[in-house]
């Protein structure tokens, strides 16, 4: 979500968007959209409306890295860009309010391309910053199905295989992972839900949320998903506490992260700790588990688990499943 408010965004959470006269809506090869009951209540906007870009970064270097931008709708772009389907290939999306140029988006970007990845970067800032919560919350659906066309064509054209297909969001752009890796039918490699987004998500069916259906491996980070006690008037936090994915990692019991108590609430700390922890995972097992949980409601069931999966880039499924709990340190690096 950015450095939104979480009070805003609260609040702003239970303004239902109206902008449909029927019960659902069809944009192209998309299909239709449902709205108006169960957890998907709001009518979603275009691919027009919402400006969905995707932007290619390869290790390729002349002055940088190298930027193109792909369209869907136009298989030369990707024929004749650096894109190579023998590499892995790494989507990264931002959440509301937030953009694909932001610091930790590019920084991110940066070490994925260092790893020697093709790196997309899905730019949805308008669709992603409607003042109305419900509206971008709605968007999801759309970019998430559309990020799943974009999948098929560069399978296609270049013969890259799903299963080397690695999305990444955080807040928002998580559950828009889970919507991408639902249009596909799960066989997208991973998907990497860096702390998804709280505000009307709790409580719903794995229809409206990142889950492990959703791809082949499907990891979480929650770093935000309670009430913050450090603020006069707490609120629940940005992010979720539900086990959503094969493993879900709990760092500091996944709620207030240290460095972050005297924060205010506006820099929305916690909530921006998943991705920086992730950032510092590339290249690095350094996030070891310590821990294994029966859940994360209830911490205290938490045990040492011997080999326990690596938190962040290096995470597999064949470590386990089911919830991680570690400590980090208040600051860069935050691995001990």
């Amino acid at each position: 979500m950015g450095s939104f408010s979480s009070v805003v965004v609260v609040f702003l959470a239970f303004v239902i968007a109206r902008g449909c006269e029927a019960a659902s809506v069809t944009y192209g090869d998309l299909g239709s959209f449902t709205y108006g009951s169960g957890c998907h209540h709001a009518c979603p906007e275009s691919p027009d409306a919402i400006v969905i870009k995707y932007w290619l970064y390869t290790p390729e270097k002349n002055s940088g890295y190298s930027k193109e931008l792909l369209d869907r709708y136009d298989d030369s772009t990707i024929r004749n860009s650096n894109f190579k389907g023998t590499r892995g290939t790494k989507f990264i999306i931002h959440g509301y309010t937030d953009v694909y140029t932001s610091g930790w988006a590019q920084d991110m970007k940066k070490a994925l391309v260092d790893e020697n990845m093709n790196v997309i970067m899905v730019d949805w800032q308008e669709g992603a910053g409607r003042i109305n919560y419900a509206q971008s919350r709605a968007n999801t659906r759309v970019v998430g199905r559309d990020i799943g066309k974009l999948i098929a064509r560069l399978k296609a054209v270049s013969g890259a295989s799903y299963g080397n297909m690695h999305i990444i969001g955080h807040s928002l752009g998580a559950h828009t992972a889970g919507y991408a890796g639902e249009a596909l039918s799960g066989q997208v490699g991973r998907l990497t839900g860096l702390d998804p987004a709280g505000p009307e998500f709790t409580g719903c069916g794995n229809e409206c949320l990142i889950d492990k259906s959703d791809a082949v491996f499907v990891d979480i980070i929650h770093t935000d998903g309670t009430l913050n006690p450090q603020i006069e008037y707490p609120i629940h936090g940005c992010g979720l506490l539900d086990q959503l994915g094969h493993q879900d990692f709990y760092p500091n019991g996944g709620e207030v992260q240290p460095g972050c108590e005297a924060t205010n609430v506006i820099q929305a700390c916690d909530h921006m700790r998943a991705v920086y922890l992730f950032t510092e995972s590339i290249g690095s097992n350094c996030f070891s588990c310590s821990k294994k949980c029966t859940s994360w409601e209830n911490q205290s069931s938490c045990s040492n688990c011997g080999t326990c999966p690596v938190m962040g880039y290096g995470a597999s499924k064949s470590k386990g499943q089911g919830a991680f709990n570690l400590d980090t340190r208040s600051n860069s690096p935050f691995c001990y």
